[in-house]
């Protein structure tokens, strides 16, 4: 999953918002440099994309992928399901999008940081422009499929192929997420009490 799946089920779960979003920027031996509750949320993170990688409703989704695009297929599904994430926020949630972002940006700007050069420019872009709620629109999965094409420095082309198939696809895509986000936040919820009793 991405930022904003991360971010709503630190807020389903009660656990660290910023400590969800640090999951893919926390490798190896530095998880237990931070504090617990950060620990735990990153814990939580990383048993998130285990479930959704190996899901057999994503796995059949990726299956669709044209053999171009399956190499970046899961970065795909993971941008176009939080679109669709705040697209249903109000559905899964009580407490308002820009609320439960609010109190992310605030964790992000008291945190002291990582040692790592690409959390470090995403997070200053994030304070800046507080640029999650843009999800909303469709568009913006275009913006920021072509961003992870210039981190990877074109050694792979794809954002507007996989950008056209997603548009061609979108009703897929959308049953999909629809279908597997609520099983996801039940096995979330049950990762995070597991991880809160050991």
């Amino acid at each position: 999953m991405n930022y904003i799946a991360h971010i709503h089920i630190a807020h389903h779960t009660q656990t660290s918002l910023l400590g969800n979003f640090l999951g893919d920027f926390v490798k190896g031996q530095a998880l237990n440099d931070l504090p617990a509750e950060l620990a735990t949320g990153v814990r939580l993170h990383r048993k998130v994309d285990l479930f959704t990688d190996n899901h057999e409703l994503v796995v059949d989704l990726r299956r669709t992928f044209p053999k171009e695009l399956r190499r970046v297929a899961g970065i795909i599904i993971d941008i176009t399901f939080d679109h669709f994430l705040l697209k249903q926020w109000d559905e899964l949630t009580a407490k308002p999008t820009d609320e439960v972002l609010d109190s992310f940006y605030q964790q992000l700007a008291d945190f002291n940081g990582i040692d790592s050069a690409h959390f470090s420019r995403l997070s200053e872009s994030l304070l800046k422009d507080r640029w999650l709620s843009d999800y909303h629109q469709q568009q913006t999965c275009l913006r920021v499929l072509q961003s992870i094409e210039r981190r990877l420095k074109h050694k792979i082309i794809f954002a507007h192929d996989a950008y056209a198939f997603f548009q061609q696809n979108k009703a897929s895509f959308a049953a999909t997420f629809t279908a597997f986000y609520p099983e996801l936040l039940i096995h979330a919820l049950h990762c995070s009490q597991k991880l809160s009793s050991t």
